[in-house]
């Protein structure tokens, strides 16, 4: 039998899949948010799991050693595309926001919180609907981040669009880097499968550099990038966790619980517009 094991299909996890699969187990291709439910529902005995969702497995799982998936002062794949400055983001601005994420939209929250006030959130506008800002993640943010770099060196845009990296924005807030994902094992899973994801893990760690330098020709061809460009990218990725690292996860997960609301963006229409 193989166990599932949930697996983020973005490319910052390539070097993790680069080392093939942990014995006796089968990945299970979820984006952040659908992993934890996975977790939660016990569909999965493991995964990559966003941070921001860690709260809702309490009791549930616990982390598989020090790995995941940080950033620190960049992460040139959590982005938010703007027409306007941060500064400018107070209601009745409006944004739209991946269905995807668990951490980004809490980190996005608390960025705006810092910069104009928690009272003060632009809204959330439903598919279809113009909007003043974007939050993207994932390989989506990569390609949208190059693609209007290349339209902006060639002078091929009469659109003035800015890009807001907000691991960089919370580093100058706190100084500390910002964790995405961790991997985490359900407490309920057979030691084992413990086992065998663990030295998986253990494995990556050996030959992590390796399987960076391995993995970043083929999501360069996946994503029509330049391997430089990748290799750039999987260098930014921090995927074995320093304590720095952990510091700034463990600040995180309590600044949300102190400025913590839900939903997290209010609907425009909710609001009465």
């Amino acid at each position: 039998m193989n166990y599932p094991v949930a697996m983020i299909p973005y490319t910052n996890m390539a070097p993790y899949r680069e080392n093939g699969v942990p014995k006796e187990c089968r990945f299970v291709f979820l984006n952040p948010l659908k992993s934890i439910q996975a977790l939660k529902e016990n569909k999965v005995l493991a995964g990559a799991v966003p941070v921001g969702g860690l709260p809702l497995l309490q009791n549930i799982i616990e982390p598989l050693g020090s790995f995941g998936i940080a950033a620190k002062e960049r992460s040139m794949s959590v982005l938010f595309f703007t027409d306007r400055k941060f500064s400018s983001f107070i209601f009745p601005a409006k944004v739209r926001i991946t269905s995807h994420s668990a951490s980004s939209v809490r980190l996005l929250y608390l960025l705006f919180g810092y910069n104009n006030g928690f009272s003060r959130m632009p809204c959330r506008v439903q598919a279809g609907e113009p909007f003043n800002g974007e939050l993207i993640i994932g390989d989506a943010a990569l390609q949208r981040a190059r693609h209007l770099k290349k339209d902006l060196d060639s002078n091929n845009t009469q659109k003035s669009e800015m890009i807001i990296d907000l691991a960089t924005e919370w580093y100058k807030k706190h100084k500390l880097p910002f964790v995405f994902a961790r991997w985490v094992i359900r407490r309920d899973a057979p030691a084992g499968i413990r086992h065998s994801i663990e030295n998986w893990l253990a494995e990556f760690k050996e030959y992590e550099n390796q399987l960076v330098e391995k993995s970043a020709p083929k999501a360069a061809k996946h994503l029509n990038m330049t391997v430089d460009y990748l290799k750039t990218y999987f260098k930014v990725i921090r995927r074995s966790l320093t304590s720095e690292d952990l510091a700034g996860q463990e600040l995180f997960l309590a600044e949300f619980e102190k400025y913590q609301k839900e939903p997290v963006f209010n609907y425009c229409r909710k609001l009465g517009e």
